[in-house]
């Protein structure tokens, strides 16, 4: 597997850094070299000790620390570069590093409007490089096992798709919902954790949205409720081929022994349902069961990753399947501002 040199942009934005953490542990030959943190790159989790966490960081790796994205971006010697920043910021930065032959990795979402995520696209598509979004739980095996079945027609054509994903706890230890990190996504859990749903719904169907009801509500937090952020949300769908779907995503306080994704797909020869660590399919009544192991999806993920980039194959999450997603997000921001049935770009 070939060595590759990662510079972060981002330290303590948003959380532990799972993408570079990731980013090493599939590649033992690769390394992080460049650094960069300043507050203008969204709100972090380190509070007052911003400066001296991402000191602490650089020298966990031995990496040269920098106050400006751009000296990492422009280092002629990073290959990849890891956009761990607030969506208001991911256009500029994902962009530049593109077009200065980087390829990049992020989270969910590409960007902060539809706009944008064109304009990454189009940035990726002239550089030739790759890039990858960290979303959506196609990824989990319990999932790719029900996309295959459902592939090769064990469903027979599918009609109908439920699909809920909950998180418990904040967005990083000590999370708390702010005016600031409100203002810099284009919403709050419905794209948090939002986003992973509706990729996962998008390659469960292999198709895309077409219209869209949704609700926001913040219930369960008060600190959510003073920032207008909803913590929970639902998204009546009605997909180009004519599946409908129901989404449900929240950040809740009731924590689920096993809770992961829940999926119940309907088609015309067959039902399948993923409940914790069992896909049950009927009725032919096949019973497969698989732990949960995010830790090891993750790891798998990125070894997948490395392994697109050696042989020049899509990510396991493009940065096309990132504009969809923002397609759909700015779909049901509408959709809940108004109160109607949106139809997407």
């Amino acid at each position: 597997m070939q060595s590759y040199n990662i510079g972060v942009i981002g330290v303590g934005v948003y959380g532990c850094h799972s993408l570079e953490q990731a980013l090493l542990t599939a590649n033992g030959a690769a390394k992080v070299t460049s650094v960069c943190s300043n507050d203008e790159l969204g709100i972090g989790c380190y509070g007052d000790k911003f400066e001296e966490e991402s000191e602490r960081y650089a020298e966990k790796f031995n990496a040269v620390l920098h106050a400006d994205w751009r000296n990492v971006v422009n280092d002629p010697a990073i290959e990849i570069v890891s956009v761990m920043v607030c969506p208001a910021k991911k256009a500029e930065i994902i962009c530049a590093a593109l077009r200065a032959g980087k390829h990049v990795v992020t989270d969910k979402p590409l960007s902060m409007t539809h706009a944008q995520a064109q304009e990454i696209c189009r940035a990726e598509k002239e550089s030739g490089k790759r890039g990858f979004m960290l979303a959506g739980y196609h990824t989990r095996p319990l999932v790719k096992t029900l996309i295959e079945a459902i592939n090769q027609g064990e469903l027979g054509e599918l009609k109908a798709v439920s699909l809920r994903l909950c998180f418990m706890g904040g967005i990083f230890p000590g999370f708390v919902p702010s005016v600031r990190w409100r203002n810099e996504n284009p919403s709050a859990e419905m794209l948090t954790i939002g986003s992973h749903a509706i990729i996962t719904l998008m390659k469960l169907t292999g198709g895309s949205v077409r219209k869209i009801y949704a609700v926001r509500k913040h219930d369960f937090y008060e600190a959510y409720h003073e920032t207008g952020a909803e913590d929970w949300a639902t998204l009546n769908c009605i997909l180009n081929s004519g599946i409908v779907a129901n989404v449900k995503v929240g950040r809740i306080p009731h924590r689920v022994p096993c809770e992961d994704i829940a999926i119940e797909v309907t088609g015309t020869d067959g039902y399948a349902q993923i409940a914790g660590d069992c896909l049950k399919f009927y009725p032919s009544g096949k019973n497969i069961q698989i732990p949960v192991n995010g830790g090891q999806v993750l790891n798998d993920t990125f070894a997948e990753y490395y392994s697109c980039l050696d042989d020049s194959r899509p990510a396991p999450t493009t940065f096309q399947d990132g504009l969809e997603l923002q397609n759909v997000l700015a779909a049901a921001i509408k959709s809940a501002d108004s109160g109607s049935v949106e139809t997407t770009n």
